[in-house]
Order: structure tokens, then C-alpha cells, then sequence
């Protein structure tokens, strides 16, 4: 596990000599700290990395990845890379609350390098993103005086170079950060801050103008957007509602004034990402007698640099989430804490029985109704990782009568504890043949994707997967696939077992039905020692079965399954199954690829083949040059005129293409 990097153990905070006031501040949260009473509630300063409203269930699609965007929509491809050159700079500075009253030393950071993000995972309503930032030059000023010791600032450099994960929505607001559990609360509100102020928030095709509520370090504020021209927008904060306090986002009140001036130009690419970005905000927050006013000011400017596929980024949250401490992006975030006491203010005094209440009592608004259960599901891991015997009450609650979407968080929350007793009353709930259908096909998916998969848990699964009820049969399936690939860190002889147990669960299926279902489940697994089970599916003489298996190669990361996919998208008889090969392609690095999709577009006989290739080269020309070129060929010359018509629209769609610094 990666360490804290601080300065003779004590928080940077400190080290800067700012003291305690600043550290509790979030470099923003200070009024929320100073303005209640000694006594507050606990904060929510720590969010599960699987937060999520409700469980989603697992699928045949390999897990992260989304639909293909529509035009002029966000586009979210796993694996998509995109390096920018950034300047930062933040200032932090206090008033006396009383004249001739000493005021706190402000802070200054002036940051310069590369600032890179990666998307690890797309689903239908979550985002999970990798970021990096690659310091050229960090200066930090305190007070009057001047740089602080180059020995604190190294150090700092250091922390903040460390890799975090982020999760938005599909609209591109950041709901959640995901900071190494060590990392100092300083480290996190300088980065938290970039981000903050790099969001570009827009549900579908950007109008004229819009409207977004989206979340910062401050609280919740509504941002408003107008379209300058083709590509070129701006943004402006308008005014905060709620302020991040410890015990969570409430609505501002007369205690607090916040006086907020914020203006950015975004420059977009097609896809919607980001091309260039000048940002600057100044906020001055006042909340009475019992603090120092506040004033922040911030400038960001970003400018692509480079946009490329890494394959290593799919997964890449999944094998650090257990080191990972999460948080709401507006939450409260104050001194470096144990983990249990983190998951008490997570709690924040509830028991089980309130938040069953609550869950019982869901607004019937869809907004409303969605954060209460999103709330709920993380109150309620918290209240099973600190009291871990309160997850036996669980299936009791759900026989007494829920309806799915109330009964889904607590099933999430058990995933995302994953202590032996959540996954006992996962098994419990998914065994029991008296529970409703929807339910236990939650509680099937929630086992699957627990990260520490146990015996009993397993075996739950393999009882579900003997059952005669198709749906909860295939999802209990795809659960096992899934979890060993969870499996194979912590576990991998476990897991290469139930690779194994798989296999033979392939081979012993007497129709191409169950064989399609083993195939998919293997698919699932991850793991290269199902290759040779893939390749032999390969042999058969059902396209169903062969379509199975190439779709189960698209995330076996092996040289062999490039050459698997590229042999039968020219050589396979079924245009189904060649479009499957086409289809897998999507989820891997092209450059291996594009010799056999070149000769597919040029020769397959298949209009389906044809543009299955060409709208995989149109929505990955960005991030591989050689596309266009293949692209511009097919505007020209491919047969049908629709997909000469599709193939020139994304050649003459003006793009970014690959370059270097």
C-alpha cells in the first residue's frame, strides 16, 4: 500500500505552519468548520468506490465499457487517454474578524506540468476516470514568508504526483473522489480544486445555452452555460445552494455570505472533450463573528497535448479500490483519520433501523429519490463495517416486504463491505426462492462484484446457477466469471479454479445455448488460461458459439486473442460473427488490429461488417491517426452510398489528433 508523504509525520498542513484552522478547511471548507458550534455532527467524508445508487446487474458486456455516443455527445471509451499541459495557481487568504485582531497566514501554490486523464470504466449512468498530474515546477508560499523550505515543497511535489480516481456522471459532473487512504487532506484540496474547475457539465448535445447543477469543494452550485460559437462555450458560476458542512451538503443560510465571481472558456473537441481551457474564480465567504473571512482565488488554464488508447487504464480502479479512501466531491474533508472513524461520520449516529425507514419512505421525485438511495448505501457499508453482525438483519428486512429500488442500496452496501457477514446475508438473500425475482437478481449481481469473494458466497452462486429461471441461471453464471477475476490478486490459485470450473462447465453443456452462457461467463473471468477454451469454441460449427467466444476475447489480455480476432474477421463465414470480431475490437488497442480492419473494409462483402469497422475507426479516429487515412478510402470508394455518406462525416468531423509536446 502506498504511504502518506509528509514531513516528519506530521500533516503538510502543519509542516507549513498554518496550524490546525487550515487543515480542517479542505482549502475551501473553512466557514463549515468555524461557523457551527464545537459540538457537530459527523461528517460523510468517506464514500465507497462502489457507490452507486443502486446494483447494477452483470451483463454479457465486459464491465466498463459503454455504448458507442451519439454525434456531439460526450464520448466515454475506456481506455482513452487524454495529456494536457496545465497552469495552476490558488490563493487562500483571511481578514481579522475584529480590527487589529491577528489574522491567519494565507497560502499560495502555483503549479506547472502535464495533467492526464484516463477513463478506467463507462457504464450506463457511471464514469470512472484515472488522473495523474506530472509536476514541471510547484512554488508554495505561506504568509509574508515567502517559498517554504525546499525540503517541504519536494515532498509536497511528491503527494501530489501520486494518482487518484475520480467517478462522474455520464454528463461529466463529478460526483466522487478516490484518493489513496493516506493521502494528506492539503494534497486532496489542491487536486479536488483542479478538478473542481475542469468540469464541462452537459447532458447530451450542448445547446445554445443551458443550465447544471454541479459540486465543488465549496458545497453545490448552479453553473450557467452559453455556446460562443461552433466548439466554444462559456461557463459561469451563478450562486451556491448548499455548503459543504461536516455532517454533509446543507442549504446555505443567512449565517453564511458567499460572494462568488467564476468565468471559464472551454475550446471542445466533436466528442466533447476538453481542447483548451482558461479558467479563473475569486470566492469571498463571510459567516459572522465566529471566523475570519475568507477570500479564495484560483486560475487554471489547460491546453491538449495528446489523446491515445492505454489498455492498462481498464481495471486500473478495481486493483487499487481497496486502498482507496472515497468522499462526495463536496465533501467535507478535514484531518487525516482512522477509517473507522471515518465510517462513524459516514453514519453520522444512524442505526439500521432509521435508514431502513428512510429507504422504506423514497421520495417519489426520480433526483430526490436517487440521492436518498445513494446516501443510504453508504451509510449503510459504513454501519456494516463498524458493526459487521448488523448485516444479518438484512434479508429479514427484505422479507418483511421492499420493493427492489429500496432494498437495492442495502444489497450494494453488502457488496461494498464485503466482510464475512454481508456476504453471508448476500447468500442468504440470493438462495431464498421466496424473495422477489428483481431482488435476487440484485443480490446475485451484488455477490458477483463483491471484492473479497468467499466460499459461502461462491457457493450461493453455483446454486443459483443450477436453478431452471433463465435470468437468474445466466446473471449467477456471469457472477462467477466475475468473481475470479475480483479473485485473482488476493487469491489467484481460487481464482484459477473457478477458471477452471468454468471450463468444464463449457465442456460438459449439451446445447449451444448453455455452451454461448459458459463462453460468456469465461469471458468475464478476464484470465489468459481461458484462451485455449476460447480458441476451441472457435472450432465449432455454430456461429453462435463462435460469436461467444469473440466476444469473451475482447478483455483477455493475450497477443494470441489480437490474432484470434483478426483470423476470423477476414475468414469467418457468418457475417455475425465476423461483426462480433469487429465488435471485441472496440475494447482493445487497435495497432494490432488495424491491418485485418483495413482488409475488412476494402473486401468483406457484409454491409453490417463494413460500418461495424467504419463507425469503429470514425469514434476512435482521435486517438489513432492511421484511421482517417482508412476512412477517407471508404468515403470514396466503399459500394453503398450510406456508408460512404457515414465514413466522410467523420473524416470532415474536425478532430484532434495524437501529437507530441
Amino acid at each position: 500500500m502506498r504511504k502518506s508523504v509528509n514531513v516528519g509525520g506530521k500533516p503538510f498542513s502543519k509542516v507549513l505552519g498554518v496550524g490546525l484552522p487550515l487543515l480542517l478547511v479542505s482549502l475551501l471548507g473553512l466557514w463549515g468548520w468555524a461557523s457551527r458550534s464545537v459540538a457537530v455532527a459527523p461528517s460523510e467524508t468517506s464514500r465507497s468506490p462502489q457507490a452507486a445508487p443502486a446494483v447494477a446487474g452483470l451483463s454479457t458486456q465486459p464491465q466498463g465499457v459503454s455504448p458507442r455516443p451519439l454525434a456531439g455527445t460526450r464520448a466515454w471509451i475506456p481506455g482513452a487517454l487524454y495529456r494536457y499541459a496545465l497552469n495552476a495557481a490558488q490563493k487562500i487568504s483571511f481578514r481579522p474578524t475584529q480590527p487589529g485582531a491577528q489574522a491567519l497566514p494565507g497560502m499560495r501554490f502555483i503549479l506547472r506540468g502535464e495533467w492526464t486523464v484516463g477513463i478506467v470504466s463507462a457504464e450506463a449512468e457511471r464514469v470512472d476516470a484515472r488522473v495523474s498530474l506530472r509536476l514541471s515546477s510547484l512554488t508554495v508560499e505561506v504568509g509574508d514568508n515567502g517559498p517554504v523550505a525546499s525540503d517541504v515543497q519536494q515532498n509536497l511535489a511528491t503527494a501530489l504526483q501520486l494518482p487518484f480516481f475520480l467517478t462522474h456522471d455520464t454528463s461529466g459532473r463529478v460526483t466522487l473522489t478516490h484518493f489513496e487512504q493516506a493521502a494528506d487532506p492539503l494534497v486532496r484540496g489542491i487536486l479536488r480544486s483542479i478538478v473542481a474547475s475542469s468540469q464541462f457539465v452537459v447532458v447530451g448535445a450542448p445547446g445554445a445555452t443551458w443550465t447544471a447543477e454541479e459540486f465543488d469543494t465549496t458545497g453545490r452550485y448552479s453553473a450557467g452555460y452559453q455556446r460562443l460559437e461552433p466548439g466554444r462555450f462559456e461557463k459561469r458560476k451563478l450562486s451556491y445552494s448548499h455548503v459543504a458542512f461536516p455532517q454533509g451538503l446543507e442549504p446555505l443560510d443567512e449565517q453564511v455570505r458567499i460572494d462568488v465571481s467564476a468565468r471559464s472558456t472551454f475550446a471542445l473537441e466533436q466528442d466533447l472533450w476538453t481542447n483548451s481551457l482558461d479558467a479563473q474564480e475569486r470566492v469571498e465567504v463571510e459567516a459572522g463573528q465566529t471566523m475570519s473571512p475568507t477570500t479564495y482565488e484560483s486560475s487554471l488554464s489547460l491546453s491538449l497535448l495528446e489523446r491515445r488508447v492505454d489498455p492498462t487504464l481498464i481495471g486500473a480502479f478495481v486493483a487499487r479500490r481497496a486502498s482507496l479512501s472515497s468522499a462526495a466531491m463536496s465533501a467535507f474533508q478535514g484531518m487525516e483519520q482512522d477509517p473507522m472513524d471515518q465510517y462513524r461520520q459516514v453514519l453520522g449516529g444512524k442505526d439500521f433501523d432509521t435508514l431502513l425507514k428512510e429507504l422504506r419512505a423514497l421520495p417519489e421525485e426520480p433526483t430526490a429519490r436517487d440521492e436518498v438511495r445513494s446516501i443510504a448505501l453508504e451509510r449503510l457499508r459504513a454501519l456494516f463495517m463498524l458493526h459487521p453482525s448488523e448485516a444479518a438483519k438484512v434479508p429479514g428486512a427484505i422479507r418483511a416486504g421492499m420493493a427492489p429500488l429500496a432494498a437495492s442500496p442495502m444489497l450494494g452496501a453488502l457488496s461494498a463491505a464485503s466482510t464475512r457477514e454481508a456476504i453471508q446475508a448476500l447468500a442468504e438473500v440470493t438462495g431464498d426462492r421466496s424473495i422477489p425475482h428483481d431482488i435476487r437478481m440484485d443480490s446475485v449481481a451484488a455477490l458477483g462484484v463483491a471484492k473479497d469473494p468467499t466460499a459461502e458466497g461462491l457457493e450461493a452462486l453455483r446454486g443459483v446457477a443450477g436453478e431452471e429461471d433463465g435470468m437468474l441461471r445466466d446473471t449467477a453464471s456471469l457472477a462467477l466469471g466475475n468473481a475470479a477475476a475480483q479473485l485473482t490478486d488476493t487469491d489467484p490459485k481460487g481464482a484459477e479454479d473457478l477458471v477452471g470450473e468454468l471450463t468444464r462447465g463449457y465442456r460438459s453443456a449439451s446445447t449451444a445455448e448453455a455452451r454461448v452462457g459458459a463462453l460468456n461467463s469465461l469471458g468475464n473471468t478476464r484470465s489468459p488460461s481461458a484462451l485455449a477454451t476460447l480458441e476451441d469454441a472457435l472450432q465449432s460449427q455454430d456461429p453462435r458459439v463462435r460469436q461467444a467466444a469473440l466476444n469473451a476475447l475482447r478483455i483477455i489480455q493475450d497477443p494470441r486473442a489480437d490474432q484470434l480476432l483478426a483470423m476470423h474477421l477476414l475468414k469467418d463465414p457468418a457475417p455475425e460473427v465476423r461483426q462480433a470480431a469487429v465488435f471485441a475490437s472496440n475494447f482493445r488497442p487497435l495497432a494490432p488490429l488495424l491491418p485485418a480492419l483495413a482488409q475488412a473494409l476494402r473486401m468483406d462483402p457484409a454491409d453490417g461488417v463494413r460500418s461495424e469497422v467504419i463507425h469503429l475507426l470514425g469514434d476512435q479516429r482521435a486517438l489513432v491517426p492511421e484511421a482517417l487515412p482508412l476512412l477517407a478510402w471508404a468515403s470514396q470508394h466503399d459500394a453503398n452510398p450510406d456508408l460512404r455518406q457515414a465514413a466522410a462525416v467523420f473524416v470532415n468531423t474536425p478532430t484532434t489528433r495524437s501529437s507530441s509536446p
